[in-house]
């Protein structure tokens, strides 16, 4: 996440930020920030001295970054392991011999079944309070 941000507001913990991408409405924009519907509140835990109207570079933790990258890939790898093994159950209840297609099917469906759960999951819960300025410009 490279985009620059303008700081609309700053207290010592946390600080208001808007879009100041060259293709934003922000960037072309004269009037007043606080007017604008579009503000995320970031943490400072870096305790950088930002004023309004500065611009900064937001980023997500390290460790909530570690934590998001460990359930974006290790969650899906998993599921798919349990789908290999889970094709014998699933061929008892069909009444299908189990086949290596079937095994390769089983594992497939589970990898993408797990692959969309964290998507899913992860689009509903953004939380941008996890968000904490990375860099100001000056």
């Amino acid at each position: 996440m490279n985009t620059q941000y303008i700081v609309t507001s700053a207290d010592s913990n946390t600080v208001t930020v808007t879009p100041a991408e060259n293709g934003s409405a922000c960037a072309t924009c004269h009037a007043n920030c606080k007017s604008c519907a579009l503000h995320i509140t970031v943490a400072n835990t870096k305790r950088f001295d930002v004023k309004p109207g500065q611009k900064v570079r937001i980023a997500l933790s390290a460790k909530d970054e570690a934590r998001q990258s460990f359930f974006s890939l290790v969650l899906p790898v998993l599921a798919a392991v349990l789908g290999f093994f889970a094709a014998s159950p699933i061929g008892a209840v069909f009444n299908v011999t189990v086949t290596e297609q079937l095994r390769a099917l089983c594992v497939l469906v589970f990898f993408f079944a797990a692959g969309g759960a964290v998507m899913l999951v992860a689009k509903k819960k953004r939380n941008p309070e996890k968000l904490d300025i990375a860099d100001v410009y000056r």
